[in-house]
Order: C-alpha cells, then structure tokens, then sequence
C-alpha cells in the first residue's frame, strides 16, 4: 500500500471512530507506520487528510431507491449485514463522531445535506419526513452501539430487523 493510501486508510480508521478532535496527526502516522511530515507533505495538514478520508464515503451508501418500500427494505438490509466492530467504520459512526465537531463538523453537515439527505429526500418526497427518517436511523444506531439500551434486539436475532423496519415504517408513516 503506498504512503498515501496508508495515511488515508488509518485516518478514516482512527478519525471516524474516535473524532477528528480527538486524534492527532502523529496517531495517523503511527498508526500508518511513516513520518508525521508526510501528513503535510501529502495532504496540506490535518484537515486534508480529513477530507481524503470524505472522498467517496457517501456514495458508497448507495441510497439508489426507486421509492420508500425499496429503501427501508435496502437499509434495514445494511444494519443486518454490517459487520460489528471491524476496522473500517461505517459513515453513521463517522457522522455521530465528527458532524459535531468544531473544526469539520460543518464540513461534514454540507456534505451530509448534499449527498445522503439529498437522496433522502428525493426518494420520500419530503424535506421533514427525510429529517425524521435520517433522525430514526442515527437513533437507533446510538441506541444500539452507544447507550446498549436493554429492550433493543440483539443484532442476528429475527427481532432486529423487525425493530428497525418498525422505526422505519413509522417515520415515514407520520407524515400520512
């Protein structure tokens, strides 16, 4: 792997799990196994490194839903699916760790509001209901990873994906 894909690699590895402002530049590169200068060198700072890790990620969502039925299904197929706990974290994981964020957390909503609300809303017909629906999925990942709420089915059970089509459902259903 060359130099540059390593700093990128262990950037999204590091920074989207533990927050932009809560890793430093020599972790990537330790982590990475090169001078922290290549950082600069390669990407103009810190920031760059950041926004290298951005390329690409909301794509890789693939939110291409022809309507509400096929995204609930499609998502509810990605939470089931998802490895737990792997190396490379999800973009729910790097929006919850980073959207708030001081020095990118704007930079992270702008991208956000292009990208996967955008689509949200193309596919729900609606700017509110997308907000709720986007609202649901960010809860029920914090639910599920953050707070371990008893009461939230355990992830390979059949009540998992019963839950979560459930909150789903009634997001987009508020709005009948």
């Amino acid at each position: 792997m060359k130099t540059k894909d390593k700093l990128v690699h262990h950037g999204r590895r590091l920074m989207w799990r533990h927050g932009y402002s809560n890793v430093s530049l020599r972790q990537v590169a330790a982590a990475a196994g090169v001078d922290v200068a290549l950082v600069s060198r390669h990407f103009g700072g810190k920031f760059g490194l950041f926004d290298a890790t951005l390329e690409g990620a909301f794509e890789k969502a693939n939110m291409e839903f022809a309507n509400t039925a096929e995204l609930v299904d499609g998502l509810v197929e990605v939470f089931v699916t998802t490895p737990r706990g792997g190396d490379d974290p999800s973009i729910l994981q790097m929006l919850l760790m980073n959207a708030g964020d001081a020095d990118v957390g704007p930079h992270v909503r702008d991208l956000h509001e292009e990208t996967l609300q955008a689509r949200l809303e193309q596919i729900i017909g609606d700017r509110s209901g997308a907000a709720l629906f986007m609202a649901v999925i960010m809860g029920f990942s914090i639910a599920e990873k953050t707070l371990h709420l008893k009461g939230i089915a355990k992830d390979g059970t059949p009540e998992y994906p019963a839950q979560l089509r459930h909150l789903m459902n009634g997001a987009l259903g508020y709005w009948d």
